[in-house]
């Protein structure tokens, strides 16, 4: 082999192996691993069908094609050159999955070999699909559409028969098939190569966007431009960039209409291992779809030179770009989330327990939505499809740690917050008062603050900048490479730490206040609970009184910071209930809550500063056995030098 053609061979596919090296393998290894575990699934299952295309989908790309196939070199040895990198990347990322994320699941020999052989024809496969194609996405769609389509053929053949014939027979069945394809199209790609002829432009070459060649006659003439209607010229020439996405959407439908069939034959049942499969196509048809959907259109304008040529017209920079984006979020939204929910229904979303949710439809509106628009973004900050979909790893990989770190840094701030020695925390008249709006208003507040309404407040600015952003890239060239990409995810990154930093802490703070002044009732009345019986048994006479001491024995947990504060110096004066002025009244506890017994007492909690917390708690003994919690409770205090009380809880 010619060591200055493997070079050349090796270095278009450096950086594509280190972004899926880094979704793969990188991912597992970050603080929160499961957060990004779809990342790192998008970083094996689509980026071994990448990178074994794209050896052969650059010289589409480039149009180099004829050239390489006029050098003096065997088309064999080409071919065996480019299968040889395309191994080692290949084998290379899959050992750095296997190494992240082996110990963190179980598997056995058979999955391995069962793995290892969908690796194998995916790989082999991949020379044969991509010269079909004509392309490098072409490529990829072909190759994981056939690898899709022979598990689901195999899934159906296998449903009829009974679950022990299916788990002994499935992973041999599917290992023998995958390892026959990929021998059959291991020769078929070595034949094609031999027999292709590079005649005609580059468009014409791709499969994906041979538009006339596939489409009725009415489809191609509706779709050309006319000399008039420059907005609807526009959407027209939209419609025809996205056909890829298009076919992708009816090679989805495919595949959904296959797992509905199965769910209906398998008399509506919802095991685990279909639950499984229903979540892998969805994730892996989503991502199909949106990314696509997002990137293709603009990303294919720039690759043939044409975006700096369709900003000259006499139509308005803004109304492209509304355009281009407004039609890359509808096909998203058709493609991924419209098409399963049509014709999967009600099945698909009771076949789990994830896609059972309510809220999950639109979640999953919300996702794609999302999903796409970074698709989008990623396209106006770089040249090329397969750039932007590249670029798509570590933008989600930097997007997920800035929500992360923000919410580490905001439960950071409120430790903090609550130990730092002159804390409005520890200000019992603020902690009052909050509680107090708190237990006045908390059915009024908790149906407003939803978790929609939660991230509209935390994405709601980073979208808008996000826009912003999108729109000034897009009226600007772009030169290869991320720097421009870098530099405008820097400040979304930002953005998005400090809305998520000051989400978390207003969300936060209130509770963490208003929580300080049942924590200090809270863990007097489980002292009090403690000491009771024994005080009742042994018919000591009230009051009784309690010390620091005796409150931090009777808790099983150490006591918080500010409660130690203030029960420090504090007087716990322990009297009888109304209903039994004679003495202490207890009673066994049959609700398990941890309490042995229920009783009966008012207390006075006089803290150091002379502030009094009156609290007085009646379970309802008399003819309730047990009854914990279902009495009545009433709290007051009465500040240093008032005469009167104010009323905490009175129920």
């Amino acid at each position: 082999m010619n060591a200055k053609r493997i070079l050349k061979e090796a270095r278009p596919l450096f950086w594509p192996w280190c972004v899926v090296v880094l979704a793969a393998g990188v991912v597992p290894l970050l603080p929160t691993p499961y957060s990004f575990e779809w990342v790192s699934a998008a970083g094996l299952f689509l980026g071994v069908p990448l990178l074994a295309a794209l050896p052969l989908g650059n010289e589409f790309e480039y149009r180099t094609l004829s050239l390489l196939l006029s050098q003096p070199a065997g088309r064999m040895e080409i071919w065996r050159e480019k299968l040889s990198v395309t191994g080692v990347a290949v084998v290379s990322a899959v050992l750095i999955f296997v190494l992240a994320w082996g110990t963190r699941f179980p598997h056995s020999s058979r999955s391995l070999v069962l793995a290892g052989a969908v690796i194998a024809a995916v790989t082999l496969s991949a020379t044969f699909w991509t010269l079909a194609a004509g392309s490098t996405l072409g490529g990829v769609v072909l190759n994981t559409a056939a690898c899709l389509f022979i598990i689901l053929s195999l899934s159906l053949m296998l449903w009829f028969q009974s679950w022990a014939v299916r788990s002994r027979f499935f992973a041999p069945a599917v290992t023998f098939v995958f390892l026959g394809y990929a021998g059959i199209m291991l020769w078929l790609g070595g034949r094609t190569l031999a027999r292709f002829q590079a005649v005609g432009g580059a468009s014409s070459d791709d499969l994906l966007l041979a538009g006339p060649r596939v489409l009725p006659g009415a489809f191609p003439g509706w779709l050309r431009c006319r000399p008039t209607g420059a907005v609807l010229n526009l959407f027209r020439k939209e419609v025809r960039l996205l056909r890829p996405v298009w076919l992708l959407t009816l090679l989805a439908a495919v595949g959904w209409t296959c797992v509905t069939v199965v769910w209906l034959l398998h008399h509506r049942g919802a095991t685990t291992s279909f639950s499984t499969a229903v979540v892998s196509v969805g994730v892996i048809c989503t991502l199909m779809i949106a990314v696509p959907a997002g990137s293709l259109s603009l990303g294919e304008e720039r690759t043939a030179g044409t975006h700096a040529w369709h900003l000259t017209l006499p139509v308005p920079p803004f109304l492209q770009w509304g355009v281009k984006l407004l039609m890359a979020l509808v096909a998203g939204a058709v493609g991924a989330w419209l098409l399963p929910a049509l014709i999967g229904g009600r099945c698909l979303f009771t076949s789990s327990h994830v896609w059972g949710d309510r809220h999950f439809g639109i979640n999953l509106l919300v996702g794609v939505l999302l999903l796409t628009f970074a698709a989008f973004w990623c396209a106006c900050a770089v040249e090329g499809t397969i750039a932007a979909v590249l670029w798509m790893v570590p933008v989600s990989i930097v997007v997920g740690l800035a929500t992360y770190l923000s919410g580490k840094a905001a439960d950071r701030f409120l430790d903090f917050f609550s130990s730092w020695a002159y804390s409005p925390i520890r200000n019992l008249r603020l902690d009052w008062w909050v509680t107090s709006a708190l237990d006045r208003h908390l059915m009024t507040l908790l149906p407003l603050y939803t978790s929609e309404f939660e991230a509209v407040l935390l994405g709601g600015p980073v979208v808008i900048l996000a826009l912003v952003q999108s729109y000034r890239m897009f009226r600007t060239p772009q030169r290869e490479g991320g720097r421009s990409l870098v530099g405008n995810l820097m400040p979304l990154a930002l953005l998005l730490f400090l809305c998520g930093f000051l989400v978390t802490v207003f969300e936060t703070l209130p509770w963490v206040v208003g929580n300080q002044v049942p924590m200090l009732v809270g863990v007097t009345d489980h002292a009090i609970q403690r000491e009771l019986p024994a005080a009742a048994q042994r018919g000591a006479k009230p009051p009784l009184r309690l010390t620091l001491d005796d409150v931090a024995k009777a808790c099983e947990i150490p006591l918080a910071e500010t409660t130690r504060g203030w029960l420090t110096g504090a007087r716990i004066t322990v009297s009888p209930d109304k209903a039994h002025p004679g003495g202490f009244y207890c009673q066994e506890n049959q609700t398990g809550y941890g309490i042995p017994n229920s009783c009966a007492f008012s207390v006075t909690i006089q803290l150091a500063d002379g502030t009094e917390l009156i609290e007085s708690y009646d379970p309802l003994l008399t003819g309730r056995p047990g009854s914990l919690g279902r009495g009545h409770l009433s709290v007051y205090v009465r500040w240093p030098g008032a005469t009167g009380e104010e009323s905490l809880w009175d129920r």
